[in-house]
């Protein structure tokens, strides 16, 4: 090798030490990539425990259903819920108390979904609603 090119090479290695360094880095941070937590380090949320299906009547006013606090698990969840025939009976939520109210004969799935940066989670039950026996009914 000549004396040039010793030196040509010389100048090379700290471009190519420092560019190979850029790429294990690269790869380094590409392999952390995404955990599907949306960067935020928490976990998704998870269903802990079914809701059983109801039974209500249609005169008897709202129903607190179920603490979502406690069917779902994880981290800064907040909880949208919903039913599937808002005429029969309508869902709502309240610090994560889930209430539901009959409305009027029928059946409807309510269903409920919670949610935090990393995901969300979902779950169901079914309400059959009643209407009330008329006065003097035997």
């Amino acid at each position: 090798m000549t004396h040039s090119a010793v030196q040509y090479t010389r100048s090379l290695l700290p471009r190519v030490g420092t560019l190979l360094l850029g790429l294990a880095l690269v790869v380094s941070l590409s392999a952390c990539g995404d955990d599907d937590d949306g960067g935020s380090g928490m976990n998704a949320p998870t269903v802990e425990q079914s809701i059983s299906d109801q039974s209500a009547t249609a005169d008897q006013g709202a129903v607190e259903v179920a603490d979502l606090n406690s069917v779902f698990s994880g981290e800064n969840l907040s909880f949208q819920v919903s039913s599937s025939d808002s005429e029969v009976a309508s869902a709502s939520v309240d610090a994560g108390t889930l209430t539901v109210t009959p409305q009027d004969g029928g059946t409807a799935t309510i269903s409920a979904v919670a949610t935090n940066d990393a995901g969300e989670a979902s779950t169901s039950f079914g309400i059959t609603v009643n209407l009330p026996e008329a006065p003097g009914s035997p």
